[in-house]
């Protein structure tokens, strides 16, 4: 069953699950900080809530700036279940 999430300072978007979600806000923040060859390289999740409506994750976003070096930082990605 699908749900519709959202993450600050992204637009709402369908997923599976709270992870999947997280998985395509990370995306969206590495590509808008880093450009389009910009990934998602681990992604953890750090806090949850009991009703398991809103999930808090960590992310390491970058790029590739030369073989086997990369250039990115951790974010946090906050992402709330809305109720229909």
């Amino acid at each position: 069953m699908s749900d519709t999430f959202y993450c600050p300072g992204h637009r709402r978007l369908v997923a599976d699950s709270a992870r999947e979600a997280a998985q395509v806000f990370a995306g969206r923040e590495a590509r808008r900080e880093f450009g389009k060859r910009a990934y998602v390289r681990v992604l953890r999740l750090d806090s949850w809530t009991e009703n398991g409506h809103s999930h808090t994750f960590e992310a390491f976003i970058g790029r590739d700036v030369a073989p086997n070096e990369c250039s990115g930082r951790n974010v946090w990605i906050h992402v709330d279940r809305v109720e229909a």
